[in-house]
């Protein structure tokens, strides 16, 4: 069987110009942004200007990318190696549009030649990096745990709970989905409902409360640090932001997003559009690849509010310090205090306790 009548499809990438897109997402002068209003105070207020803002970004990087085909990278290959490559796609066109023994025997002979001369550059690549390489050599750690994993695997079909199998993606993003919400669900039920119900009601009291002590208001040189900080390859969230296209933000829409920040404090809210995740499951190594039980979720997170959860969090720590509500023991989650210290001083009292 040859291949079908239009060609195979050619793999195709996407390819953003990030330099349009800073210069595209400086026009803001837009019907989704001008029905902001000057001051964001109801929290209707804070989602539909979340919503214009991520679709005003959306919308400048779809103009700024393209798609063009997932070529093979050439440029390193030897120019005698790229002089095979010619001929060798010459005759195999030929062959394919007359196919006598002749022309197929040239292409075959062609295609041999290619393949030796493509394995040579390997090895000799391979060799004058491990001449190379040393613990400080940037490619060193990459390439321990690109020796250490499996590499590419494609997933199995699942195996169901009834003990059929989930074929399709679909079927495979079910079966995670169900994996989850049992692992995640009581085993048993709670034991005092009464109790519970008490402390979700007193908790929607306090929340209900004007806050006491205020939090002190984002800034836009906090929000600035925050941005210039992202990891810029950071898989995006649900939104499809990547922080790569928050880094392009103008001064305008990072004032736009410290305004969102603040009426977010103002009225304790946390927008639920940042609390949405994408999914998605890394297998465990030595658990069996057809079971939805051995794969440990990682979830994508909106980059925005991740931003967000930053600001919040350097306010709590300060807070909770700043009051002395967190004991001095207590080494996690906490900044240059490491867990691993108090294991250590614990190891160290019982040795000292063997000793007298």
């Amino acid at each position: 069987m040859g291949p079908p009548a239009g060609g195979l499809p050619k793999p195709m990438s996407k390819v953003t110009d990030w330099k349009r897109v800073s210069s595209a997402l400086e026009e803001t002068d837009t019907p989704a942004l001008n029905n902001i209003p000057d001051v964001i105070q109801t929290t209707d207020e804070i989602d539909s200007s979340i919503g214009a803002l991520t679709n005003h970004i959306q919308k400048a990087v779809k103009r700024c990318s393209r798609e063009v085909p997932a070529a093979a990278d050439r440029r390193r290959m030897p120019a005698d190696a790229l002089e095979l490559i010619r001929p060798k796609n010459a005759a195999l066109r030929h062959a394919y549009a007359y196919p006598t023994s002749e022309n197929r025997s040239k292409a075959r002979a062609l295609k041999r030649r290619v393949r030796a001369r493509m394995l040579e550059v390997k090895n000799e690549e391979w060799s004058n990096l491990m001449d190379d390489i040393t613990p400080s050599h940037q490619a060193f750690w990459k390439l321990t745990k690109a020796l250490k994993s499996e590499g590419y695997l494609p997933t199995p079909p699942f195996k169901k709970a009834d003990s059929s199998l989930a074929v399709d993606d679909v079927e495979k993003a079910e079966c995670l989905a169900d994996s989850l919400e049992l692992q995640c669900s009581h085993t048993i039920p709670p034991v005092d409902i009464h109790h519970i119900t008490c402390v979700e009601e007193e908790v929607r009291h306090k929340t209900s409360l004007e806050p006491r002590d205020d939090l002190s208001p984002v800034s836009l040189d906090e929000v600035q640090k925050l941005v210039k900080n992202l990891n810029a390859k950071k898989a995006p969230g649900l939104d499809g932001m990547s922080n790569k296209a928050i880094k392009c933000f103008p001064i305008t829409l990072l004032s736009l997003l410290v305004a969102i920040f603040n009426a977010c404090l103002k009225n304790c809210y946390f927008p639920p559009v940042w609390k949405e995740a994408v999914v998605i499951g890394i297998h465990k190594l030595g658990k069996p690849r057809d079971l939805p039980a051995s794969y440990r979720p990682i979830s994508l997170l909106s980059g925005l509010g991740k931003i967000y959860e930053k600001i919040l969090k350097s306010r709590l720590s300060e807070y909770l310090f700043s009051k002395g509500l967190i004991i001095n023991e207590q080494f996690g989650f906490r900044p240059d205090n490491y867990c691993p210290q108090q294991a250590l001083r614990l190891v160290e009292y019982i040795m000292e306790g063997f000793k007298t």
